[in-house]
């Protein structure tokens, strides 16, 4: 039973990213059907540095500057999430999930964070379990 601990890991690691991806999927549901969810307009993109970590880093993130309706009015707010990359126009419109104590701590709902946070964690645990799978024979 030589290496039977490299089976494990890649099995363990293969449930963790596959249990991430179905947890990301049914909160993102969950967000999306809330009260505290509405549909913002970004209106455009602030450009802060990036802390240069991520291979090819242009050095530069771009945060959306998004604007919606609360129970207490219209609020506008930069993202704390950024990327190196303008995911949407300005002027597109997106699902944004808000606190509604605090409207400044809000996530956007949009199809990138699906394939990021639910589809790939899947993808990967799968590829995980495959190889656990491989180096049990």
């Amino acid at each position: 039973m030589e290496g039977w601990g490299n089976e494990r890991l890649f099995w363990a690691l293969g449930a963790l990213f596959i249990v991430f991806g179905i947890y990301s999927g049914f909160r993102r549901r969950k967000l999306a059907k809330s009260e505290h969810t509405v549909t913002g307009e970004i209106l455009r993109y602030e450009e802060l540095p990036d802390t240069g970590l991520n291979r090819g880093s242009t050095g530069i993130n771009y945060h959306p500057v998004v604007r919606f309706k609360t129970a207490s009015g219209i609020v506008e707010h930069v993202s704390r999430v950024g990327s190196s990359m303008r995911s949407q126009t300005s002027g597109g419109q997106v699902k944004v999930h808000y606190n509604p104590e605090d409207p400044s701590m809000f996530e956007m709902l949009n199809d990138s964070d699906t394939l990021r946070k639910q589809t790939l964690p899947i993808v990967v645990g799968v590829v995980f379990l495959a190889l656990g799978a491989a180096l049990s024979f």
